[in-house]
């Protein structure tokens, strides 16, 4: 179990003492999407020569004033796109001249129930906003970094009922590394023993490397082949605030690449992406919850899916 070590958006709050017989919100509804912000072709600024953006974030996160967990309106400072493409289609290795992309799904929505209640269940995981990359052999400007946001809306249903409301949003990064896909040796940078062209990651060519930094009050956890990430929030509602929520972030789809160094004090999850096919990381998440006999003050997060390198936030 790792700390991760990335600032995020989320604001904190400040709550009275529990008041006497809380009770457990065992339902929900949600909303989920995702946008992204700051991206570049260039490491050393934010320069997004060859990039282009399309799509856009639903209107529920242009602005949210006056819910229950005081966000900041607006949210995202207005829509962000959702797919980001890039570089010049190579024909020799990919005929359909097709441009490589991470796309964020559309959002998601439903329902979800509080599956684990002081140690006992087990998770139950609705569907999240997931991530694709299109993995395809172009040249020219590629993608190095951008900064994703990432927010989930929640609202209670039983035994109370409130509007969907944002826990604040969390703010991620993602790092990309385009490698070169038939190295002379026919040795990969990653996943080294599978050559070029042999069975495994890198039969089509090299694969390229995505990786997620996390932020500093999410811990994370692998669990077979997938990554749980978790973080926690008690809801500002009199009489209901003497449970502390913990939503758990699966991950899974990609094959996962540990020990990636991204820096000092970052903390960092890798995943490899295959040449000429659309990679998919999967996203779903659960609630659970444990009961406290003093809350105290704890930050209200939102649902956190992917991340990235220090880049600024547009003004």
């Amino acid at each position: 179990m790792n700390k991760l070590k990335l600032t995020c958006l989320a604001a904190s709050l400040s709550f009275a003492s529990v008041t006497a017989n809380s009770a457990l919100i065992t339902d929900w509804n949600y909303l989920n999407d995702a946008g992204f912000d700051e991206w570049t072709s260039d490491a050393g600024s934010i320069d997004p020569t060859g990039i282009d953006a399309s799509g856009a974030t639903r209107s529920e996160f242009d602005g949210f004033a006056g819910d229950i967990f005081n966000a900041p309106d607006p949210l995202f400072g207005g829509t962000l796109p959702k797919t980001l493409e890039w570089g010049v289609p190579y024909g020799a290795e990919n005929p359909d001249l097709k441009k490589s992309a991470l796309v964020i799904e559309e959002a998601k929505e439903g329902t979800v129930t509080t599956s684990v209640v002081d140690g006992v269940g087990t998770l139950d995981f609705a569907e999240g906003t997931g991530l694709m990359h299109e993995n395809w052999g172009v040249t020219g400007d590629t993608l190095v970094a951008a900064t994703l946001f990432d927010g989930l809306f929640l609202g209670p249903t039983a035994p109370i009922a409130t509007p969907l409301a944002p826990a604040p949003v969390l703010q991620f990064g993602i790092i990309f590394e385009e490698t070169y896909n038939t190295p002379s040796n026919d040795i990969c940078k990653y996943e080294p023993t599978q050559l070029v062209g042999a069975a495994g990651i890198n039969q089509e060519g090299c694969s390229d490397l995505f990786t997620l930094v996390l932020g500093p009050d999410v811990t994370f956890t692998e669990v077979g082949d997938d990554i749980y990430l978790q973080n926690s929030f008690v809801l500002p509602i009199p009489g209901y605030d003497d449970y502390v929520y913990t939503l758990t972030t699966r991950l899974q789809g990609l094959e996962v690449l540990g020990s990636v160094d991204c820096g000092t004090g970052f903390t960092c999850v890798g995943f490899l992406t295959e040449e000429d096919k659309t990679n998919e990381l999967k996203a779903g998440f659960a609630i659970s919850a444990a009961q406290v006999s003093e809350p105290g003050t704890l930050a209200i997060f939102g649902l956190g899916l992917l991340g990235l390198a220090a880049v600024r936030r547009r003004a």
